[in-house]
């Protein structure tokens, strides 16, 4: 399999499209995390906010970067092990970066869910 690499030049100011083709931003930089081996792609969403996506979040890039699919929460089958909890006390109040509506923790999961936005950020 032939290794496709992308710079950095190339990739800052490309369009982001998530896994359901909606334009969610532009790529503005791209950051790594000290001490780590993992990369970011920082993008510019829609209102203005930045926020960092994982590397491996990444499904392709060429004339747009494309996302990987995030499962929906109604794709899953709902058996008695998903329960959507409260996070820690000391992290009840976060919120979706993109909608600002608050965010459910799925200790199943152990991932933060935006149920207006049916999405996990």
């Amino acid at each position: 399999m032939e290794r496709k690499t992308i710079t950095k030049e190339k990739v800052v100011g490309m369009q982001v499209v998530d896994g359901d083709a909606r334009l969610i931003g532009v790529v503005k930089d791209v950051s790594f995390a000290v001490g780590e081996s993992r990369m970011y792609l920082v993008v510019e969403l829609k209102d203005g906010k930045i926020q960092e996506f994982p590397w491996e979040d990444i499904q392709a890039a060429g004339d747009f970067v494309l996302l990987r699919p995030k499962p929906r929460i109604e794709a899953v089958a709902p058996t008695p092990t998903v329960t959507p909890t409260q996070a820690p006390a000391a992290q009840a109040q976060t919120l979706c970066p993109t909608c600002g509506k608050p965010l459910t923790y799925i200790q199943q999961y152990k991932r933060w869910y935006c149920y207006n936005e049916q999405k996990y950020v």
